[in-house]
């Protein structure tokens, strides 16, 4: 399962730093002034004053390998509870939690409590409050030094092939996790990253024997299913798919692996019966952000099948729901999904607006959450008012974008600068500059069908074709998806038909 995580972490290839990580599991609790003992067993020490709190604790990584994430906060929560200046708890609920104000404040809480613990866990902190804090080198700089001075750590290893994963760095991520299967072959969390990492390069014949055997190591989990049918979805095997999300449903109802049998129904073209679906992921939601989120899938399918007037309604319903909870950065998603989606051209900017001004509206939120939606928002207005050639907010955007850009390590934002202008090279028909800058975002669906368009007017017929299959082959249940996906294809099949 790829949930959607509170925490974001961005690697950059110059900073990147690989190591060996040949054993699984933290060290058991110590006093910070063994740091030295533990760092030469090559685990990261792990400072706490109770034995209940470490009891809690290791109970929350279990959780967090079984993809849990739940599980893993409530026992995160208890051992915070039996010791208040748990660091390592408190950053790390900072950095699972779908709730921003919790997030800011177990942030704070732990870099308060960072004097009492030993020198790794003061790096662990100041990795991943400064990513939330927009602190981008200095927080990749004590990664690098965390993951060198405990090269023993199997389950670091494993944080940093996911995190890798989520940032798109396939390549990177393949080699973290490769070391550490390597070096331990039943690992079953290693093996789900990995198995995802092959998938998402493309590459499903290494990707699917991996998948396999993680099945075998947790028959009686359902996260494994799970991960297997997203797998095959991205595949296009709808029916094998949908074998696996029910077979972790049995598993475990409340896994919440509904959700995935809604997106694959969403995929195939079955709306209505998405929409159920999702109904029923919401009713097992725990987070009113997971609700919210959901709720935003579910009126995806709306714009599917075409259903203005429904779409409008249900992304009306949603913004004010993501408003009501708190919820900035979902409500400023929901608008701009709905500005992409929009016909008309001014009232679509005006739902640009309407997402900015979610940003602004003092909803608790960390810095890279905030920056980084900022900047899809300015890529999709970019990319629609190039389109409508409103050459003026076209580059506007694209100036914001190049600003934030010149100040920010974030992955997010880079791409999106890009996407951005590549947008506004080929509303001037510059297909040729446009070209490497498209090249830099083809994570966006709209950026691809750019750069499709692009290598078909410069003569780049083998590009083109090769992106082509790309793009009408990608299964991901994203608006941006259903916006480019399902009229592409058809406009391919109407090319292949014409005489």
């Amino acid at each position: 399962m790829r949930q959607r995580w509170a925490f974001c972490l961005v690697f950059l290839g110059g900073l990147f730093l690989a190591c060996p990580f040949p054993r699984l599991g933290y060290a058991e609790a110590m006093p910070a002034t063994s740091g030295k003992e533990s760092a030469a067993k090559g685990k990261l020490p792990v400072t706490t004053s109770s034995r209940a709190a470490r009891q809690h604790f290791e109970k929350a990584m279990e959780n967090l390998e079984y993809v849990r994430r739940d599980d893993a906060l409530g026992e995160l929560r208890k051992a915070v509870a039996a010791d208040p200046n748990f660091t390592q708890a408190l950053i790390l609920i900072s950095h699972l939690s779908p709730d921003p104000e919790e997030q800011h404040r177990m942030r704070v809480r732990a870099q308060e409590s960072i004097a009492h613990v030993s020198p790794g866990e003061k790096l662990m902190v100041r990795w991943l409050a400064g990513v939330q804090e927009e602190r981008y080198v200095p927080a990749i700089a004590a990664m690098n030094d965390l993951l060198a001075k405990y090269p023993q750590d199997q389950r670091l290893a494993f944080l940093a092939g996911r995190w890798l994963l989520f940032q798109e760095r396939y390549d990177q991520a393949m080699v973290v996790l490769e070391r550490a299967i390597t070096l331990a072959p039943n690992y079953p969390a290693a093996l789900n990253e990995l198995a995802y990492a092959y998938a998402y390069d493309g590459n499903f014949e290494k990707a699917f024997p991996l998948m396999e055997k993680y099945v075998a190591l947790e028959p009686d989990q359902p996260n494994p299913h799970d991960s297997y049918g997203e797998l095959l979805r991205l595949d296009g095997k709808f029916d094998a798919a949908l074998e696996q999300y029910r077979a972790s449903i049995r598993i475990d109802p409340d896994f919440g692996s509904e959700l995935g049998v809604a997106d694959t129904y969403a995929l195939m073209g079955k709306e209505e019966d998405a929409r159920e679906e999702y109904e029923r992921a919401i009713v097992f939601a725990t987070s009113e952000s997971d609700k919210v989120a959901y709720e935003l899938q579910s009126a995806v399918t709306w714009i599917r099948e075409g259903n203005h007037k429904q779409a409008e309604k249900a992304l009306h319903e949603v913004g004010r729901h993501a408003h009501n909870s708190g919820l900035g950065t979902l409500e400023a998603e929901c608008y701009r999904v709905w500005a992409l989606y929009e016909p008309d051209y001014k009232q679509a900017v005006k739902h640009f607006k309407a997402a900015e001004d979610s940003l602004n509206e003092g909803h608790a939120m960390s810095r890279s959450d905030r920056d980084e939606e900022q900047a899809r928002i300015l890529l999709a207005e970019a990319i629609r008012s190039s389109e409508a050639r409103d050459s003026n907010l076209a580059s506007a955007s694209v100036k914001k974008l190049e600003t934030m850009a010149a100040a920010s390590h974030s992955q997010v934002v880079q791409r999106s600068y890009h996407g951005a202008e590549g947008a506004l090279l080929v509303a001037q028909a510059k297909y040729a500059d446009a070209i490497p800058h498209l090249e830099e975002d083809l994570s966006d669906p709209l950026s691809m069908r750019l750069l499709w368009k692009s290598y078909d007017e410069t003569g780049a017929a083998s590009q083109a074709a090769t992106l082509a299959t790309k793009i009408s082959l990608l299964e991901v249940p994203t608006a941006e998806q259903a916006l480019v996906v399902p009229q592409f294809r058809a406009s391919l099949v109407s090319q292949a038909m014409r005489p």
